[in-house]
């Protein structure tokens, strides 16, 4: 046993003892990755883990820290620590509503356009303070009766040309892409990209499920329901296949019995053409008139010309928005960031570029970035990986910003909040760790800070690969334990 220590410590490990570091603790730590290493929860599998102090970046603790493995979630941190550093704290997405052509009387003549620069958030109810869907639309519809508008003589038109026309990450899984979670990112983003879709499960397992309907309303959209009874208690285990490119929706899986009625979400296919919908509907219901009501997503260039506002919405600051997609693990948001970085630093938006464009960035901040080879912002790609030396590197790099208060606080707080409110209760790490995890098929990863008994700030990168199937739980328990045997260093 001996030997196999020491050469587990020989190959895989790098440990700089840093001052202040209690050695039996340390020991500790590594005899537990060691054993979760050796377990059979991982004979076919991987585990990488890096342990840095953040001052000086010293490896405390590694092994497998340069292979590349999925990130999951844990890549939201890169995204927001990337979007914070790159735009500040307080910048703020702006959305207008413009207006072309001449208003003579009570009529437009020209186009009422909806145009977007990539907020996430539009419409979100997440926000204190700040409008949700149907106060946004009344808000856009009372702008317009403001300006002495009764009737509009051209069309309606949402302008999502901010960012490119790649929605979605073309690695990511069939299975996903049409569930809310898997929602594409436009320039004009409205509720989060997403709707509740309705369902009365049937009296036993097995029974078909009525579809209720959807909310809100989107009359262009076609359902075909597949979707039957699961035991009770089972939850939502429903897939939402549906493609941006198209309004057909195929709806299979499973919602529990003992339910009058049972709600899931699915993604908009097309968030651009569903504002344009519901802002029509909107001016319907107060008398306005659409006389030429052609919707189209993206504006035409024999249809641009000088635009006049009507009403310009600025969003939460990016630190309020950070803090949402850390804690709740908001795909929408974390790829926002991504693609609005790309087209901050090289005028690209796409998702391929933008992720160059993130990882040149923290290069250039002396970060190790070889094995960062991500497909998104958000994680979703099972494809995209990096390497927990990657994050730890990040993490570290992140310190020396001036917007880490904001990074840092916008990470939750194990056994307190976020994602990670039920992990670790009873333990030094309850408090005292700031962490976001993460979880695709297969992969259990966690990454954040934890301070030391010493008060010595550390960053962490755990990703557990390819672990038995069947055993998510477990995993989860091992992983915390090792964040509480972190927390006592």
């Amino acid at each position: 046993m001996k030997f196999s220590i020491a050469l587990f410590n020989l190959l895989f490990c790098q440990i700089c003892l840093a001052q202040n570091i209690d050695s039996l603790a340390l020991n500790n730590f590594r005899d537990a990755v060691l054993e979760l290493q050796n377990s059979e929860l991982l004979r076919n599998g991987s585990l990488a883990v890096s342990l840095k102090t953040v001052k000086d970046g010293k490896h405390i603790f590694s092994v497998n820290q340069e292979r590349s493995l999925p990130s999951a979630s844990t890549l939201k941190l890169v995204s927001t620590a990337t979007a914070l550093s790159v735009f500040g704290g307080d910048y703020r997405f702006q959305t207008f509503l413009e207006y072309d052509g001449v208003i003579r009387k009570d009529t437009l003549v020209g186009n009422l356009y909806i145009h977007g620069t990539g907020d996430p958030s539009l419409g979100s109810d997440r926000f204190k303070g700040y409008p949700g869907s149907a106060e946004l639309l009344s808000r856009w519809a009372a702008a317009i009766q403001k300006a002495g508008i009764r009737y509009i003589k051209g069309k309606i038109l949402g302008d999502a040309s901010f960012f490119d026309n790649q929605p979605l990450a073309s690695t990511w899984i069939w299975g996903d892409i049409g569930n809310y979670y898997g929602a594409g990112v436009q320039g004009l983003n409205f509720n989060e990209n997403q709707y509740k879709i309705k369902f009365k499960p049937g009296a036993e397992p097995g029974d078909p499920s009525s579809f209720l309907g959807i909310e809100p309303a989107i009359p262009y959209l076609s359902f075909v329901n597949q979707v039957t009874t699961g035991d009770k208690g089972s939850g939502d285990q429903t897939i939402v296949y549906s493609s941006p490119l198209g309004n057909n929706v195929v709806l299979t899986g499973t919602v529990p019995t003992g339910f009058s009625s049972f709600s899931v979400k699915g993604s908009i296919p097309d968030a651009a053409e569903y504002v344009v919908f519901a802002l029509k509907e909107k001016l319907r219901s107060v008398s306005i008139a659409v006389i030429d009501s052609s919707d189209i997503a993206n504006i035409p260039a024999s249809l641009s010309g000088t635009k006049k506002v009507l009403d310009e919405y600025k969003s939460p600051p990016l630190r309020e928005l950070c803090q949402q997609t850390n804690f709740w693990s908001i795909n929408l948001y974390a790829d926002a960031f991504l693609k609005q970085v790309g087209k901050r630093l090289t005028g690209k938006s796409g998702y391929d570029e933008a992720s160059l464009a993130m990882s040149a960035f923290w290069s250039a901040r002396n970060a190790d970035m070889r094995g960062f080879y991500i497909k998104d912002g958000s994680g979703l790609s099972p494809s995209g990986s990096v390497t927990t030396g990657n994050l730890t590197d990040i993490l570290n790099a992140v310190n020396k910003e001036a917007t880490f208060p904001d990074f840092y606080k916008s990470i939750g707080i194990l056994g307190v909040n976020g994602t990670v409110r039920n992990l670790g209760k009873g333990t030094r790490a309850a408090g005292n760790v700031r962490v976001k995890s993460g979880s695709i098929e297969g992969t259990r990863a966690y990454a954040g800070y934890v301070t030391s008994r010493s008060g010595t700030l550390l960053s962490f990168s755990i990703i557990a690969n390819k672990y038995m199937p069947g055993s998510n739980r477990i995993m989860t328990d091992e992983l915390v334990r090792l964040m509480a045997l972190m927390a006592e260093l």
